[in-house]
Parts: structure tokens; sequence; C-alpha cells
């Protein structure tokens, strides 16, 4: 079996182990949270299920230390189907949380002040989504399916958060990690479902919405995208030996300059990557790193008073640089752990099953 969602790909893994535009909203949410969203004091955590059971939404209000367990069901009683299946990546644009569910083929666009569904959007197997300009950019697998259909090229949908017109336009095989820089869109393509891994990020013009080349890298089987400190910061997977027995090339972590010019970051144990300023935060089994994307220095981070089995999550808060890792479980209830920006303990909650992303809005 190849790669699936962010989330069911990691299961298969011995022990692997955001950033939005901040819009006005706010309001009482459901089961006594309120909250000023908008401020950085809002949490919001997204629990996979096991699957194929329905994903769940959390809520931790980061103020006043209230938490809502499946805050999103208490807001929606009448939505017989819940969330949907495999949540991958959420972002708030338009004033609204979007929510992708790759499972289920569908974005949930959700009221982030009171948890209300307001909307579905039928997206082809979502996986990452930013924003830039006026438009939200969604990466898919489009028709691939894992085990039936291979030879079919994924594609970046652009949607209009005030109308929802939506654009689409072919990139590589199997894309997944989406940034901007400059007036150009990149595109990780991951080629998890093919014999042979793409190596490629597709790079679209924004003001014609079009593919207008692609860089070639050193390393295949790309993953998680970001940009910081004008170059592109890309992760790979663990690509494994035909029968899925052993890893033959381990997980990397590399710069890309707009020009194509690729430098390795030695000394990273890829897991969980998220994006604060100019660092590049990472967790996995072997502990926290970081990244000074502007002078490249790689440093670490020792996280104390607390044990984390399956780091699965993470995000770091944009002004008081606080760590909140989601230690999941596809068996029973995770936890989202928080930590200083010295790594000391601070607090944890019990989440729902199989908790990954984490967005703080």
């Amino acid at each position: 079996m190849k790669y699936r969602s962010l989330l069911v790909f990691s299961v298969l893994l011995a022990a692997i182990a955001v950033s939005c535009s901040k819009e006005n909203a706010s309001g009482n949410l459901p089961t006594g949270i309120d909250i000023e969203v908008g401020e950085n004091s809002a949490l919001f955590i997204l629990n996979q299920g096991a699957w194929p059971g329905g994903s769940t939404l959390d809520l931790k209000n980061l103020s006043s230390g209230a938490f809502s367990a499946n805050w999103f069901a208490a807001a929606n009683p009448d939505v017989a189907q819940g969330l949907g299946n495999t949540g991958n990546d959420m972002a708030v644009i338009g004033g609204r949380l979007w929510v992708l569910m790759n499972g289920s083929n569908q974005i949930a666009v959700i009221n982030p002040s009171t948890g209300k569904l307001e909307k579905t959007l039928d997206v082809d197997s979502p996986r990452y989504i930013i924003k830039k300009g006026n438009y939200a950019y969604v990466t898919s697998y489009g028709a691939a399916v894992n085990g039936s259909v291979y030879g079919v090229k994924g594609k970046v949908y652009r949607i209009d958060p005030a109308t929802y017109e939506t654009k689409t336009v072919e990139v590589g095989y199997q894309p997944d990690g989406i940034t901007a820089l400059g007036e150009k869109l990149y595109v990780a393509n991951s080629g998890g479902y093919q014999t042979d891994h793409e190596k490629t990020i597709s790079v679209i013009d924004l003001a014609s919405f079009s593919v207008t080349g692609s860089i070639e890298l050193p390393v295949e089987n790309l993953n998680r995208l970001f940009s910081a400190s004008g170059k592109l910061w890309v992760t790979t997977y663990d690509c494994y030996n035909a029968d899925w027995s052993a890893v033959i090339t381990p997980a990397s972590l590399g710069s890309v300059t707009p020009e194509g010019e690729y430098t390795a970051v030695p000394g990273v144990t890829v897991g969980m990557p998220a994006l604060s300023k100019d660092k590049l935060y990472n967790i996995s089994y072997a502990g926290m790193q970081v990244v000074d994307t502007a002078t490249g220095t790689l440093s670490a981070i020792t996280l104390k008073d607390a044990q984390i089995g399956y780091p699965y999550g993470l995000a770091v808060h944009p002004v008081n640089g606080d760590i909140y890792v989601a230690d999941a479980s596809f068996t029973g209830d995770s936890k989202v752990l928080c930590f200083a920006a010295d790594g000391s303990f601070k607090w944890s909650e019990t989440t729902g099953i199989g908790t990954g992303p984490l967005l703080i809005y």
C-alpha cells in the first residue's frame, strides 16, 4: 500500500515522529467556551479517528484554558455524517475555518465562532491548503485511488472564499505540500502511488493560474513545503523497499532556491514540521529540532517532564513561542501537550482518536 492521507500513511511507519490569515471573527462557542478567535487564542485540534471511522474536531481556549472535546459535534447535532473521514489539514480563510477531509473528498467550511457547518465543498482527495491573495489553494490527488488507480495526475484547486467559485490546474502525481513565494505557487509532488516516485516541484503563476515550469530535485517522494527567508523548504517521506519491510531512503529536509538550487539540511530526523516566522520546527521520535531558515543553523529543544509516544501534529504559537504537540493513538484517546518555548511542560489535554493537525487562530 502506498501513501494515504497524512494521518493514515503515518500509521504504517514505526515511529515518525500554519500559517493562516487572521480575519475578524468573534462570538460564543458551544459547550461553554467564550473566546475571541483571530487573536491567537484558539487552538483547533483535528482528530482523524480510527480508520475508517469519522474525524472529530476539538477546541482549546488558550486564554482561559477551557477545553471542548468533540466541539464540532456539539455545535452540529443535526449533521448525521459528522465532520467526515480522514481530516488532513486546516486553515482560516475568509473568516471561516476550512477543514480538509481527505477520505470524504470534501472541505468542511465552518464558522470558527460558533462551530456551525456552513458549507461543504466537493474536492477530490484534498491534501493541504494555503491562502494567497484573494483565493484559497488546495492540493488534490485527483481521482487517484490507492490500489486501483495509479497513473492519474493530481491538481491544485483555486477557490474564491466569497463565491466558492472553483478552478483547477493539473500538476504532478499525488501532490502534497503547497506554498507561495513571490508571485508564484510551488507544489511538492510525491508520486506516492507510482512505482517511480516524483522528484519535482510544480511552479504555478498566480496571475494566470497556469503551470509555468517545474523544479527537479535530487530527492524523491516529496511531502511538505514551506517558504521562508527567500527559499523553499521541502521534506520527503521515507522510501521503502517493494514489500514495505525496510526503509531504503529516510525522510529528509532541504532548502531550494526559486532557481532550483537544492541544499540538504543534515542531521534532521524528519517527522511533523511546522513553520513559525523564520523558524522551521520538527518533532519526531528523536525529539524536537529547529532550523533557523535565515542561517540554516540546526538546534534542539528538550521537551521536559512529559513523554510523547507518537508525535503526529505540531504547532507553534506566533507570539509567545509555546509549542503544541499531538501525541496520537489510533486505538484510544490521544493527547495534545503544550510546552513553553524553552521546552518546559505546561499542560496537556486528552483528545480524540488519531490526533494530528493543529491550528492556532
